[in-house]
Parts: C-alpha cells; structure tokens; sequence
C-alpha cells in the first residue's frame, strides 16, 4: 500500500521501497486513503513483507485478485512478492498503519534462511493473512504494530524492530499450515508481475497493448483477461492511471509546466493529460497544483 508517486523500481520491477531510514529497512508510516488518487494505490510488489492496521473506517485490499475487507481494529499480512493494493470505491476515508519489514533483517546466516525464512516467504500458498483481533495470536501481532508505529514513529528503534518483527514472524510461521491453500495461478501471477513491470517502467516512452501483452509472453486477449481479472481495469487504463499518478508526484515537487509533466509521462499532448486529469481528480493540474503549493502555480 505504499506505492508512492515516488516510487522507484528495481531491475525486476519490483518497488524500490522509500525505508524511514535509507540504511534500514524498516518503512513505518501512518497513511489515509484520501491521499492516493481516486482512493486507490497502483498494485505493486516488493521483497518486504506488508502490515496493514486499519485505525479507523475501511477499504479493500487486493491481493493476487483476491479482494479483502478490512474494517477498524482488523489488519492483514501481505507476503513477499505478491502484488496487491488498497482502495475504496466509494471514496470512504480510511486511516491506516503501513508496515514493511524486509526479510534481510531476519537474514542472519544461511541457516536462518533455508529454515525459517524461505519456508514462509516463499509459500505460494500463504499470499496473505487477514489479522482479526478476536483470534489470540493475530491481535498479538496487531498489537505488535502498534508498537512499532509508536516507538519508531519520529526515529528508527532498530532493536524493537527487530524484536517485534522476530516475534510476528515466529507467530506467522507457527500458525501459516493451518490455513487452507489459497489458489495461486503462477503463470498467471507471473506474467501479469511482467506487464505491470513493463508498464511502470516504460510509462513515459509510447506505450501499445501489443507491447504490454509482449512483456507478459501472451496476447492481447490474454492480456486483456489478466488485467480485467485481477486488477478490475483494462492494461491502457492502467497504464493511464500509472502516468497521472506519476504527473501527480511532478506537479507536487518540481516546478515544471503543466506541458512538460504531460510528455514526461507519457501523454501524447497536454490537451488529453488534462483532460484525464479532470477525469479522476475532478480538478484540473494546475488547479491541483496551487493547492497543493500556491507558489509553484
């Protein structure tokens, strides 16, 4: 869920995750729905493994197309490299934590790895846990969130993190057999992981479906179905989705022109950018810019 206009990308296409502290990596953050556009995050993936307390109101999320609901007190545990993503189509606000740990800071020797980690990162059956407080040891690691967030919330405590984080994951690990298998296409998941690749990383050059169903070794229906599928749109709206929260980022932190954003990610001319933009955000971006930052407008 913390995709960012910011966001960086891996050769993989995974997400480059912005960390707290560059040299841990521990992303701890307290976030609101409101502010990702159209109240909803681009699916993404990462190595880290994802924690989401909802502090207040609700929202789904998506995770390998599975669609989650997660109200007050509740949470959910995203594993590694699954995609997924947060929104509200009714534009409900929701307040949140947002916690990834990455599995390096379990990654001690190769021991700890082979044994302890891998089992549980690498489960493709385990894509993620929804946390319910009624459930004993899922409100231990709720609780263990919160006290993440509230110890690490103006600096990094890397040694409670590690404890904390040591903790969910001995709890994850010992309970994960008890669940039933959750159905994992790995084809599938693996070929639309390579189009939406593609597609963040090319989104400023001209992008066609050919090209998008080419990165994901299928065609264009196949294409087609995956996306409809597991991320409820087609690949061009995607696509276009990605370029306006891209232009987003630009109109918050540069002084660029409304133009020079348009052809900097991606559009054609600045006339359909804005119009796009009008579209999702019901402002236009220059509008959406002085609010933002009245000096740049």
């Amino acid at each position: 869920m913390e995709v960012c206009p910011n966001t960086i990308l891996n050769s993989d296409a995974s997400e480059n995750v912005a960390y707290n502290e560059p040299g841990f990596p521990a992303y701890i953050k307290k976030e609101q729905l409101s502010s990702y556009p159209d109240f909803r995050a681009v699916s993404h993936w990462h190595d880290d493994l994802e924690f989401i307390l909802i502090l207040k109101g609700q929202m789904y999320y998506d995770v390998n197309g599975e669609k989650i609901s997660l109200q007050t007190g509740e949470g959910i545990f995203v594993n590694s490299r699954c995609f997924h993503y947060g929104y509200s189509d009714l534009h409900n606000e929701c307040r949140f934590i947002c916690i990834l740990l990455s599995p390096q800071l379990l990654s001690v020797n190769t021991y700890s790895i082979e044994n302890h980690l891998n089992p549980l990162i690498k489960n493709i059956h385990f894509p993620y846990l929804k946390l319910n407080p009624s459930i004993q040891w899922q409100n231990s690691i709720l609780r263990d969130l919160e006290i993440l967030y509230e110890y690490n919330v103006n600096q990094i405590q890397p040694f409670i993190i590690l404890e904390k984080f040591a903790h969910i994951f001995r709890l994850l690990s010992e309970n994960m057999n008890f669940f039933p298998d959750h159905d994992k296409n790995t084809e599938d998941i693996l070929a639309l992981t390579a189009m939406i690749g593609y597609v963040q990383k090319n989104h400023s050059n001209k992008i066609l479906l050919k090209d998008i169903s080419s990165a994901g070794n299928c065609c264009k229906t196949k294409c087609t179905s995956l996306f409809q599928k597991y991320l409820a749109t087609s690949p061009i709206l995607y696509l276009n989705r990605y370029r306006l929260e891209k232009s987003i980022s630009l109109l918050r932190n540069t002084t660029m022109s409304v133009t020079e954003i348009a052809y900097a990610c991606g559009f054609s001319n600045t006339s359909y950018f804005c119009e796009l933009f009008h579209m999702y955000y019901n402002t236009t971006p220059r509008k959406f810019r002085g609010t933002i930052n009245p000096q740049k407008e």
